[in-house]
């Protein structure tokens, strides 16, 4: 293929040394240019490029995932999805399950893009200095679910965390409730910060007082749940209702306030993000702001193989709006 490499250089208007390297697999090659030799080749009827690519180890069938926690009812049914889709074309998914560490999904990610993996599709991603780095220099599509990254233009689907913190407000406080408390996500999740903001909004909006002091961040574990149940408890339980930003740590803060004898909904109402049979089938019947992660799972797929075929083009960005399931955790008061 030498000759036609000039002629694949020409028509990439890119070197003869980049056409080399991209084929040879030698060197990095940016993801902008790598997309303007394969447009070259298809021009050139080269029908194969992509086995060539694969050949040389620049592009393979691997995809990364990297999650939180799979154990989580809503990213497990994401990642199901996701491989519903993707595995009947060929495509094996390789999970990195991070335990929310950061520096080990950075690590992950590093390793799938020198592998020459097709992409990666992050479920948890917390906007880091290194994160950012990472995406603005990787040569493999980034597909981000269930978060957003405020910094850059990428391909998202998410859920509007904004209205979901705005919806739990609006119904807490029109069952009679003015003494509410936050059980939130980290500090460094963009995510939890859209939920505070709708939430603090929706306040505001109703001429409810509401002090960032009624928010307790977490690492979104049970463990975080018993660490908020004992800071209730030093405040002697004042607060009739609770947000609560995930089913594990929700499932968690029932079963710990039982051990006070506080009990759902008849002392303290509670809603939730996220339905699983944790707050369902459990026995909870836990109210929950909630959206469709099957949904979520293969709309990344899609905007995966979108992106895949055309690395320059323009970036999907999808917001779903969340749905409120009513069930019988909120007690209406006077």
């Amino acid at each position: 293929m030498q000759i036609q490499q000039k002629e694949i250089a020409e028509l990439a208007g890119v070197s003869y040394a980049t056409v080399s390297r991209a084929l040879n697999g030698t060197a990095k090659v940016k993801p902008e240019t790598m997309q303007k030799i394969r447009n070259a080749m298809h021009q050139l009827g080269i029908v194969n490029y992509d086995d060539i690519f694969i050949g040389k180890n620049i592009l393979s069938k691997h995809i990364l995932v990297t999650v939180g926690d799979i154990s989580y009812n809503f990213f497990a049914e994401i990642y199901k999805a996701i491989y519903s889709v993707l595995q009947p074309l060929g495509y094996s998914l390789v999970l990195c399950n991070s335990g929310f560490d950061t520096e080990l999904e950075l690590d992950c990610m590093k390793k799938a893009s020198e592998n020459g993996y097709a992409g990666i599709i992050m479920l948890t991603a917390n906007e880091t200095p290194e994160l950012l780095s990472f995406i603005l220099e990787s040569r493999i599509p980034v597909i981000i679910v269930n978060r957003r990254i405020r910094a850059m233009d990428l391909d998202t689907v998410r859920v509007d965390n904004y209205r979901e913190g705005y919806i739990a407000a609006q119904h807490l406080f029109d069952n009679g409730h003015r003494n509410v408390a936050i059980l939130s996500g980290p500090t460094n999740s963009i995510t939890a910060k859209d939920c505070e903001r709708g939430f603090t909004d929706c306040a505001r909006d109703n001429g409810i007082s509401f002090s960032k002091d009624c928010i307790v961040h977490s690492d979104l574990s049970p463990k975080s749940a018993e660490r908020f149940v004992k800071w209730l408890h030093e405040r002697d339980f004042r607060y009739t209702g609770l947000f609560i930003v995930n089913d594990h740590m929700a499932s968690s803060v029932v079963h710990c306030l039982a051990r006070y004898g506080i009990r759902v909904p008849h002392d303290i109402s509670m809603i939730c993000q996220d339905d699983s049979p944790l707050v369902n089938e459990s026995g909870l019947n836990m109210t929950v702001i909630c959206s469709n992660p099957d949904v979520l799972g293969a709309k990344a797929a899609e905007i995966f193989l979108s992106r895949h075929k055309d690395l320059l083009g323009e970036r999907t960005q999808i917001v779903f709006p969340p749905q409120l399931i009513q069930r019988s955790s909120i007690k209406r008061i006077k």
